[in-house]
């Protein structure tokens, strides 16, 4: 197979994903297709994806959706694809996943620690 033909393959196993992505996106966030493919491609979360370097696509669908929010609920969050996304979910909803970020980031636990943090 010649580098060309790869690279075609490639590209469309990644369309292909970004559409299960962006599908189940739709279904947790109860937004519609567009607005998920909207919030989807304009966030850093994609580009990382379209990045070889990174690896993330060799990461799960529900994983790289994480990276998402985690990338929108943090302070680097476009405010505008934030409100897209969160626009259908009450405010109880809303505070549930404010306050599931704030768990991670108070955590502190590493990977690479040998002793992570008790629960």
């Amino acid at each position: 197979m010649t580098t060309e033909e790869l690279c075609k393959i490639r590209r469309i196993i990644l369309l292909s994903r970004i559409g299960c992505i962006v599908a189940k996106m739709s279904e947790l966030f109860r937004i519609s297709l567009t607005d998920a493919l909207d919030v989807f491609y304009r966030s850093d979360t994609c580009r990382r994806f379209h990045d070889e370097k990174t690896g993330l696509y060799l990461y799960g669908d529900l994983y790289i959706i994480d990276e998402l929010e985690i990338e929108l609920l943090g302070a680097k969050g476009d405010s505008e694809l934030r409100s897209i996304l969160f626009q259908s979910l009450s405010i109880d909803e809303q505070i549930s996943e404010v306050e599931k970020f704030r768990r991670f980031l108070m955590d502190n636990v590493s990977f690479l620690d040998p002793q992570p943090m008790s629960i």
